[in-house]
């Protein structure tokens, strides 16, 4: 505690209800106005309430005064007591609270320490800042009389009650998880509660155990931090409890809604999400009651993770059209799916290797085979042979068997290789071999890496394609690449991988390439649809014969 420059204090920890006296010297009192400044803590806490305590200051001086202070959630009361030994023209008295005050939700003031408070005349208080000023001379009289004790008892609040009055009738202390009890003494339907100045004004707030139907409840989030709560279906005289859901949640930019079911709770951090202005808004959210180093993601009703971070990195979400979500620990993103193909490379350290390079390798000889099919059935027919004489050497009936087996081998050789000759059926297998190993766990890949693989796959197929078909045209070949790849980006990849890309400076590329497909595609169009091309011809050829006759030419 300060004293006009002159410092005294405890250095310690006092428990809930433990109370210490800090001395003082007279000598550190001045004529006029004495500053006497509080502060808690070494500023070392960095997360959790702030340090508070109660304060009772006095000393003995001419005119006595006393003052107790009380902080809450929602509010802050002061009740102050001076005695006036000589006559006092122009009093007042000042009460400088110690957070930001939104308003005063009532002064009051009482003679002589007998009867009941009365309220103070609108007129002789002013509210500036955090500083409120009583004019005592107004209602006691100028000068205030010799001997006269004036007390004067003040609620601050903290909430911006618009277009509304409230009343706390439970308070939460401060330090402690805002439940507080509230009465809307006035209320309409464009009434609400503005709530960011309050020590946990940076959590989602949402009230319970409501004395009317309270489906419509809401709070408004904004992205300079304000948030306001809604109660539509509120009125005058109605009660709810305010609470905080252990996180913060904050737009990008504009606004959006939050909801929280009556199912919520600190371990139950579910709430809907809906826009307000501007549908799409990107959003964070911020899980305050995790643990360090712990992944959590937000996660919608299907279970679908929209966002994930390790705390205490906030969680991104893209768009804010998600309905009910919730915050949920989760584990860490698998190295197989943060990169392009490293999903393809782990399957050297999985074990799984040999399966793939047979079962691929089986598909890459069909393609050999195929385009060798005179050499590839000889080589079988030579297998065969081979096998059949390992079979006929078995006694008595080794000449029955090996033939069988020979001739088994043979047709099972030579169907290959016509599965080989056809590229599409071929392609069909190599699909089939792929599709089948990815469900079996013998290789996996993230989206990014589905979606250039994807698209690789048609623009080869469809070069292939086209010119078997004696049909490929550059700008032909251009456009289907480049429909695969949008479908690829915004189908297998992540939802914002097109929107980023249009972002990008590679757009540019993106949009040059189609100009130069569009083009081309017009000039193939022109070249096949010329004017003349239904006009009848006639042509006239042959050769003049010699000779009297008169048979002319052919």
């Amino acid at each position: 505690m300060t004293l006009n420059g002159e410092t005294t204090g405890y250095d310690g920890t006092l428990n809930d209800g433990e109370t210490v006296s800090l001395n003082a010297s007279s000598s550190w009192l001045q004529e006029g106005t004495n500053n006497v400044s509080v502060s808690v803590g070494d500023g070392s806490v960095t997360s959790g309430p702030e340090p508070q305590v109660d304060v009772e200051y006095r000393h003995d001086l001419e005119s006595p005064r006393t003052v107790q202070y009380e902080s809450e959630a929602l509010s802050e009361r002061y009740n102050v007591s001076k005695t006036y030994t000589t006559p006092r023209e122009n009093a007042t008295l000042t009460v400088p609270h110690a957070r930001t005050v939104l308003s005063m939700r009532s002064v009051e003031y009482r003679l002589n320490e007998s009867g009941t408070y009365s309220s103070v005349p609108q007129s002789a208080s002013n509210l500036s800042g955090t500083t409120l000023t009583v004019d005592v001379s107004e209602f006691v009289g100028d000068p205030v009389p010799e001997g006269t004790t004036v007390e004067v008892r003040s609620v601050g609040s903290r909430v911006d009650a618009h277009n509304a009055e409230i009343s706390v009738v439970q308070a939460t202390p401060v330090g402690f998880d805002l439940d507080s009890r509230v009465r809307l003494d006035s209320w309409s339907s464009d009434s609400y509660l503005g709530i960011g100045e309050t020590p946990q004004g940076s959590l989602v707030h949402y009230a319970e155990s409501e004395s009317y139907s309270a489906e419509s409840d809401y709070v408004e989030l904004h992205g300079d931090g304000s948030q306001q709560l809604y109660a539509p279906n509120a009125s005058s005289g109605s009660e709810m409890t305010l609470n905080t859901l252990p996180a913060r949640v904050s737009p990008d930019q504009n606004s959006m809604r939050v909801r929280v079911p009556e199912t919520a709770n600190a371990s139950n951090t579910g709430f809907v999400v809906e826009p307000a202005s501007v549908v799409g808004d990107a959003w964070t959210a911020e899980y305050v009651a995790g643990t360090d180093g712990q992944w959590y993601a937000v996660v919608d009703e299907d279970g679908e993770q929209l966002g994930a971070a390790e705390k205490p990195d906030p969680i991104e979400v893209s768009r804010d059209d998600v309905g009910l979500v919730s915050i949920e620990a989760t584990d860490p993103p698998s190295p197989s799916t943060d990169s392009v193909g490293s999903g393809v490379f782990a399957t050297f350290s999985d074990g799984n290797l040999p399966s793939l390079i047979v079962l691929f390798g089986g598909v890459g000889m069909l393609f050999v085979a195929g385009s060798r099919p005179s050499s590839s059935r000889d080589a079988a027919d030579s297998i065969a042979a081979s096998v059949g004489g390992v079979f006929s050497r078995i006694p008595r009936i080794g000449g029955p068997v090996g033939s069988g087996v020979e001739s088994a081998v043979s047709a099972a050789g030579s169907g290959l290789v016509s599965v080989g000759e056809n590229r599409l059926l071929t392609g069909a297998v190599g699909a089939a071999v792929a599709v089948a190993a990815a469900e079996a766990g013998l290789f996996s890949i993230g989206s990014e890496t589905g979606a250039i693989l994807a698209v690789a796959g048609i623009a080869v197929g469809s070069l292939f394609l086209l010119r078997e078909a004696d049909a490929f045209t550059t700008a032909r070949w251009i456009a289907i690449v480049g429909v695969a790849g949008v479908v690829a980006l915004q189908g297998l990849g992540e939802t914002d991988l097109l929107t980023e890309l249009v972002n990008s400076d590679a757009f540019l590329i993106v949009v040059l390439i189609g100009g130069y497909a569009l083009i081309q595609l017009v000039r193939e169009y022109r070249a096949n649809n010329g004017p003349n091309d239904d006009r009848p011809q006639v042509v006239i050829g042959g050769n003049l014969r010699s000779g009297g006759d008169d048979e002319g030419s052919d």
